[in-house]
């Protein structure tokens, strides 16, 4: 797949009228005169994903800020498998061109998130269906993004900023078949089916999502990608009684687990006394 990512051929707005962009999956630059790359995005719906941007008073502060745009053509659409998948790519391949400065820099007052133990979020997929997990090509402070149907409870996880952790499950054939880094630390777990934690985030916003079987895409900032070293949950203290309730396919609270709060451990978030 090609797309013309070249931000001098690229449709453009003055950021104060992003709300006019169009209505259409793409990649978009934000940016302005003198470094017109500053930010590398991508969204299923490039108007809705700037109506309330985690990073807008960022963009906003710039010097004349400038938002520039490619949407998918009806013609890729047609020829794609998994539009999050060739977003992504696209967004990989913009940013390891334009190494823009602003992508890898913490969302300003929220570098740290203080939490009790209150609702925490898991989302379980299997290696098998899912494949390579495209967060193993993100770094820690990246956008990243999970697929749900439960409308309700995703809307109350962005609205109390409760954080979400995405956990892979299979086998050692499966996560040998989809081409996982490191295949060499699973070995010890052949015999069994293997839980890997891939990373976790603060939910801020969701949009409706064309993935099949989930009716919305969530999106999430101040992330964390757990591949140097894997977090292999098999042999942590508490998760075989987690494994049993809990880990069902999809999109789950488990807060009334007390292997959650190892979960906030691992993801080294600073625990508050719960109350």
């Amino acid at each position: 797949m090609k797309l013309n990512l070249n931000w001098k051929q690229m449709p453009f707005l003055p950021y104060t009228q992003r709300r006019e962009m169009p209505s259409e999956p793409g990649i978009y630059y934000v940016g302005n005169k003198s470094c017109p790359v500053m930010y590398v995005g991508l969204s299923r719906n490039l108007k809705k994903r700037h109506i309330s941007h985690h990073r807008q008073v960022q963009f906003e502060n710039f010097e004349k800020p400038v938002i520039r745009y490619r949407c998918l053509s009806e013609d890729i659409l047609n020829r794609i498998f998994d539009l999050g998948q060739a977003l992504k790519r696209l967004e990989n391949q913009a940013k390891d061109y334009y190494k823009p400065p602003l992508n890898d820099t913490p969302v300003p007052n929220k570098t740290k998130i203080q939490t009790s133990h209150g609702p925490i979020y898991i989302q379980i997929h299997k290696v098998r269906e899912e494949g390579y997990c495209l967060h193993f090509d993100c770094q820690d402070g990246d956008e990243l993004a999970i697929n749900t149907s439960k409308l309700p409870m995703l809307t109350r996880a962005i609205q109390d900023k409760r954080p979400i952790f995405l956990i892979a499950s299979g086998s050692y054939k499966d996560y040998q078949i989809a081409d996982y880094p490191l295949l060499h630390k699973l070995e010890p777990f052949k015999n069994e089916k293997i839980y890997l934690l891939i990373s976790r985030f603060i939910p801020y916003e969701y949009e409706q999502s064309d993935i099949l079987g989930y009716d919305y895409a969530v999106y999430g900032a101040n992330s964390k990608v757990f591949i140097e070293p894997y977090i292999i949950l098999n042999n942590q203290p508490g998760f075989q009684e987690f494994k049993r309730r809990y880990l069902k396919l999809g999109f789950t609270n488990c807060e009334r687990s007390p292997f959650a709060r190892q979960l906030l451990h691992l993801g080294e978030f600073n625990l508050l006394p719960s109350i």
